[in-house]
């Protein structure tokens, strides 16, 4: 069964507290797992011509099947994007990933499970889980057994 996987992308695929943005650690390789039995998107809160500039640089554009910005959608919590991206699936299949209060409640408005990517250090986990986080992960490669489990 196809697994639908949402990801933020500043502070959750790409660590942009830096001057030169990267991937954080072991994203990539996240990705390219998920995608062997997943459907991979990004919603963000970024104008859609930086994100697909960041996301082409950083050689992973290519692995999402749909982008959401702020310029395609209301911001986050708002539903809108998740509805347009994921919208025909059902529920379960769906996951969003992300290192804001706003990407969980997003999920939660939505009726899905989320992750919170603790990956990046200036998130705050006990925040994550009030928010409503299904799951806190501490490394990107700890998404990858807990979405076996819990996204069907």
């Amino acid at each position: 069964m196809k697994k639908y996987i949402v990801f933020d992308c500043d502070g959750t695929l790409v660590d942009t507290s830096q001057l030169r943005y990267a991937l954080y650690p072991g994203i990539k390789e996240l990705l390219i797992s998920l995608s062997a039995d997943s459907l991979i998107y990004v919603w963000t809160a970024r104008d859609r011509r930086s994100t697909l500039r960041i996301l082409d640089e950083l050689k992973i554009l290519a692995l999402f099947e749909q982008i959401c910005t702020v310029d395609d959608a209301l911001p986050k919590p708002h539903i809108s994007g998740l509805q347009e991206m994921v919208g025909d699936f059902k529920k379960s299949q769906i996951c969003v990933i992300g290192d804001t209060s706003n990407d969980i409640l997003g999920a939660k408005n939505f009726g899905v499970k989320s992750v919170a990517a603790s990956w990046n250090p200036s998130v705050n986990a006990v925040v994550m889980k009030e928010a409503g986080a299904d799951f806190i992960a501490l490394k990107p490669q700890d998404c990858l057994e807990w979405l076996t489990k819990n996204i069907c």
